[in-house]
């Protein structure tokens, strides 16, 4: 196995005032089914499911993640020489909340970006001053306003060549959204204001956009999810915008929207009401046309959970249930909320037939085919999604002892090239628990000091 990185047990107990030297070693494989090797790049903590980022760029791949100890890492695998640089940031994972997520992302200069460790709390952000290196990364401040309670950072490289990250700086059920927009070796701010509202019709409000992606047609297309309290249950709307630049923002025909967008200026898709069951884990897809196709879960008729389609026909937006749960999952509480449906993004642009991969609690994951332009669905040629052979036939062991372990998987972005991808990140951890620390039991003795996870490249 890869050496693992160490520090003092003078470190362990006392704050880190910068970033740790470089650690390097060469890289070790390890078979992960099918054929396939996949490159041991580190261990980590694996008390929680949290997201994790991976970028690649020239001949190296880079990986943000928290390591064995907790601490913020960035590691870069140089593949030519097979070698495995890590460098630990002053940011210590302290807690068990699954929202504190990773991003990483190269600015125009090749210089690498990391953001995480953030649920409505300071900004923590960092830099490498070096192109393509992270032997002088380290944390660094960035504009230096609305960063106190911060959480979902995200980097997005914009169809302009420039730099863009997002942030939601609030809480749940009041926040505002943010966007700043990289200049030279400087951070500033797209808008004077947000691009979501916190308040709307006299009550506190909250956006919950669908990923922050730039399409092939040069928009940023995003469905957002409303909520008013930190209880996934007030959920009570959601709507429609595209941009190309994160300043000027317009409903799918065209018109603009002003912001800070709120539910009354924004395109509607559906106000569904609170306690409907709507989750805010909308994705969106483009077809050939420019026409979006959203995909979001709530409550159906029968009142089990169901997924569903939306698309604009003309007369607003056309809906149509395309899945429905065995059984009714209640979408209520607030923290990481496990059990939740899950859906895929929606492939919608190569003709008149789409797809989308779907899975509710207790079931077994499954693709589902519909025409474009109808939004029903029909019998395709494969009635259920194939497994990848690099992550669903890996046969690395998980750590032994962990509750409720799960396989966290995610794509390797290439930089600069939209849409592929140089391999996935695979790492192991317990389920989501609503962000609160697992208990040691009989059962699960290892529930409450969990052994590190592999953190392994499969190119």
């Amino acid at each position: 196995m890869i050496k693992s990185l160490c520090i003092s047990a003078l470190l362990a107990i006392m704050p880190v005032t910068s970033s740790m030297a470089a650690d390097c070693s060469a890289a070790t494989t390890t078979p992960v089914g099918n054929g396939k090797n996949g490159i041991v790049i580190d261990k980590a903590w694996s008390g929680t499911s949290v997201i994790f980022d991976a970028v690649a760029r020239k001949q190296n791949v880079y990986f943000g993640y928290y390591d064995a100890d907790r601490w913020l890492t960035v590691a870069e695998l140089d593949t030519k020489s097979n070698t495995v640089c890590r460098v630990r940031l002053n940011s210590r994972y302290v807690g068990w909340d699954s929202h504190n997520m990773i991003a990483l992302a190269f600015d125009g200069n090749g210089q690498l970006q990391v953001a995480g460790n953030m649920h409505s709390s300071p900004l923590v952000y960092g830099a490498a001053a070096t192109s393509d290196s992270i032997a002088d990364m380290a944390l660094a401040p960035m504009i230096g306003r609305d960063e106190q309670r911060v959480t979902y950072p995200t980097f997005i490289n914009g169809p302009d060549g420039k730099l863009y990250f997002t942030y939601r700086s609030g809480d749940s059920g009041n926040g505002e959204w943010v966007v700043n927009v990289r200049a030279g070796q400087k951070w500033k701010r797209t808008l004077n204001g947000p691009i979501f509202s916190s308040t709307w019709d006299g009550s506190p409000t909250n956006a919950y956009p669908s990923p922050f992606r730039i399409f092939t047609d040069g928009y940023a297309h995003i469905a957002a999810i409303w909520r008013r309290t930190s209880d996934v249950a007030s959920n009570y709307a959601i709507t429609y915008a595209r941009t190309r630049d994160f300043i000027h923002w317009e409903d799918h025909n065209g018109k603009p929207i002003t912001p800070p967008m709120d539910p009354g200026n924004s395109d509607m898709i559906e106000a569904t009401g609170e306690g409907k069951g709507l989750v805010n884990a909308a994705r969106v897809g483009i077809t050939n046309s420019g026409t979006p196709v959203v995909a979001y879960t709530k409550y159906g008729p029968d009142g089990k959970n169901s997924i569903l389609l939306a698309s604009p026909d003309g007369n607003g937006w056309h809906h149509s249930i395309i899945a429905t749960a065995e059984k009714k999952t209640v979408i209520a509480g607030g923290g990481s909320v496990p059990n939740l449906p899950s859906i895929g993004d929606p492939y919608v642009n190569s003709g008149s037939l789409g797809h989308i991969d779907v899975a509710f609690s207790g079931e077994k994951r499954k693709r589902i085919f519909f025409e474009t332009n109808t939004l029903n669905v029909v019998n395709g040629p494969k009635p259920e999604a194939k497994p990848t052979a690099a992550v669903n036939s890996i046969n690395v062991s998980p750590p032994l002892g962990l509750a409720n372990v799960r396989t966290n998987s995610r794509s390797v972005r290439i930089d600069g090239e939209s849409g592929k991808t140089a391999g996935s990140i695979i790492y192991f951890s317990q389920g989501v628990n609503r962000d609160r620390p697992r208990k040691c039991t009989s059962a699960q003795p290892a529930a409450c000091d969990p052994p590190a996870s592999p953190l392994i490249f499969v190119p």
